[in-house]
């Protein structure tokens, strides 16, 4: 299937609804699978479910990362193909995986000393129970980010079918093994994220072993890699105000979360909680219908369709409105047995405003979702974060004043007021973009080519690098070396300070994982063997994975960093 064609632009509208479908059913099967993983918390104590309450702003901004970036490169490289440059398509999902990793490597690192900042901070038991459910989560936050990086991308071909069979089948597993580890296993919180771990593994594989055998349109493979700083950019220009937008959703829902546990004690974020997580569910369509257009506006964008664009904009505002409606209408009459789901209950009142209030919401987030999508397609995300950020400092500001004066529902109040503002100014600022494309772009390309001449230079400027390296041979070698002999030794402090520990089974299992993801790493760089090496990183994680509640996070996680920095050892001394 490599080198095929991708045609996403000579009937939009077809193109749209092939993508958004399998993405609507995941969208839905995503939330049901939030509300149903809350359901049994909720089950276990209200210490519970206040854990995994202020836990989830953390965790989606975890798995944000592999969101943010996967949507950068599958709006670059859905600019690409629109154009017509294959190529330049293909060099960017590397470049998207290559930053991918780097974040990784920095999440591992942040994890290994959150634990022990989280416990001084604040012990109790609530914030125990909180670190519980997160520390997994972060630990083995490659799955996540890769399975919702892969998703993305394969989008940008035009294939959203597969995503979403194999997400929805690990959340119908993820659904299983809940009940399973949290109660019959007797681990808590800390079975509710083990559960979702080895669920994610289902697709993460799968996504993978459809790269490495070429199972895909777009093609990964090294022979298309050329370094482009302009790629990289163009990437992050999408991924960071993504990702931003998550991190400022994060720090609202913090800020939110305070005031209602002043305000209400520990139902309040408990509420707060279900409520977004009803959210989700309720606009699952609006959201399938934002990232399919993502992907058919980079296509329309890069082919220079911006008529096109502009009826594909209305077209999808019309039928998110519309969708919305009678989602919301069936929910004013289902409101109380949906926040029954969370053990909520004898709260009538405050359930009736949600649903009012609730309502304005939902129509109005058409135009944000819709709006924001289409930036992102158009490589324009900066905008999106303005306006977002504009919208939440409404928000906390209203919800702050409102609260000063003791008003009720103050939060409800400045969450509608920031919403309806949104829309107004989303809406606007797409009507003035499309006023002024044609003018804009008439005789300028809406991405970057790289053509004979771009790769002469190219060369030229490797060709000086290559020629300075060698002109200083003695300081490659002394850089090269010395990191060799740092990365060297601190793998070795590691393993010096974790033989130390008394249970010598935890340790032969944690070396044994370690020499296991060491050969594959030997395997991939040395011996171009790639299926080779996923089944032994596999299998290293399943071991470290099996002895994780055996021991703790830090053990896994120290065993992990140590496999990274072998990698980065043979790299080292391939070159």
């Amino acid at each position: 299937m490599m080198n095929e064609k991708i045609d996403l632009v000579s009937q939009p509208k077809k193109s749209f609804w092939k993508l958004s479908i399998p993405i609507i059913a995941f969208c839905i099967f995503d939330s049901i699978y939030g509300i149903v993983d809350m359901a049994w918390v909720t089950q276990i104590n209200i210490h519970a479910s206040f854990a995994v309450g202020i836990s989830i702003p953390f965790v989606s901004l975890i798995f944000s990362f592999g969101d943010s970036l996967g949507r950068g490169t599958n709006s670059l490289i859905s600019r690409y193909i629109g154009f017509g440059d294959y190529e330049s398509g293909y060099n960017t999902l590397i470049h998207g995986i290559i930053i991918t990793n780097i974040i990784w490597i920095i999440i591992l690192f942040c994890a290994v000393f959150a634990q022990e900042i989280i416990y001084s901070v604040n012990p109790a038991d609530s914030y125990l129970l909180a670190m519980d459910y997160l520390m997994p989560l972060l630990t083995f936050a490659y799955v996540f980010m890769f399975v919702n990086f892969f998703s993305e991308t394969l989008q940008a071909e035009g294939n959203s079918r597969i995503p979403t069979i194999f997400i929805i089948s690990s959340n119908i597993l993820n659904i299983i093994l809940d009940p399973i580890f949290i109660f019959n296993l007797n681990l808590g919180v800390k079975g509710a994220a083990y559960a979702t771990i080895l669920s994610s593994l289902i697709p993460f594989i799968v996504f993978v072993l459809m790269y490495l055998l070429g199972r895909t349109k777009i093609p990964l493979s090294r022979k298309y890699f050329k370094l482009r700083p302009y790629i990289l950019i163009e990437i992050c220009k999408v991924a960071f105000p993504n990702f931003l937008d998550e991190g400022l959703w994060t720090f609202t829902s913090s800020f939110i979360n305070g005031i209602l546990t002043v305000t209400m004690g520990p139902v309040g974020p408990v509420i707060y909680s279900a409520s977004n997580k009803l959210k989700t569910l309720l606009n699952s369509p609006v959201r399938g219908f934002g990232r399919a257009l993502m992907s058919v506006t980079g296509h329309l964008f890069g082919a220079h369709e911006f008529d096109e664009l502009y009826e594909m904009y209305k077209y999808t505002l019309k039928v998110s409105v519309i969708t919305t409606i009678v989602v919301m209408i069936a929910f004013i009459f289902l409101r109380e047995y949906a926040f029954s789901l969370f053990s909520i209950k004898g709260m009538q009142t405050e359930i009736l405003w949600i649903a009012i209030l609730g309502t304005v919401i939902m129509i109005s987030l058409p135009f944000t979702i819709v709006s924001s999508k289409m930036l992102d397609g158009f490589g324009k995300s900066m905008y999106s974060l303005f306006f977002i950020f504009i919208k939440l400092c409404v928000q906390c500001g209203l919800i702050y004043v409102l609260n000063m004066y003791h008003i009720n529902h103050c939060v409800l109040i400045g969450v509608t007021v920031s919403e309806v503002l949104s829309a107004i100014i989303f809406y606007a600022f797409l009507r003035y973009l499309f006023k002024n494309f044609n003018e804009k772009y008439e005789n300028e390309d809406v991405v970057k080519t790289f053509n004979s001449d771009d790769e002469t230079e190219s060369l030229k400027e490797y060709a000086k690098i290559k020629d300075y390296w060698a002109k200083n041979k003695t300081l490659r070698k002394v850089l090269l070396n010395g990191a060799l002999i740092v990365m060297i030794i601190f793998v070795i402090s590691i393993i010096l300070s974790l033989i130390s520990i008394n249970d010598p089974l935890i340790v032969i299992s944690g070396i044994i994982g370690l020499i296991i993801f060491t050969l594959s790493i030997f395997l991939i760089t040395r011996l171009d063997k790639p299926i080779i090496s996923l089944i032994g990183v596999i299998v290293s994680a399943v071991i470290l994975f099996t002895f994780m509640h055996s021991y703790g996070n830090r053990f896994i996680q120290w065993f992990i960093i140590a496999g990274a920095l072998m990698a980065f050892i043979f790299i080292i001394l391939k070159r």
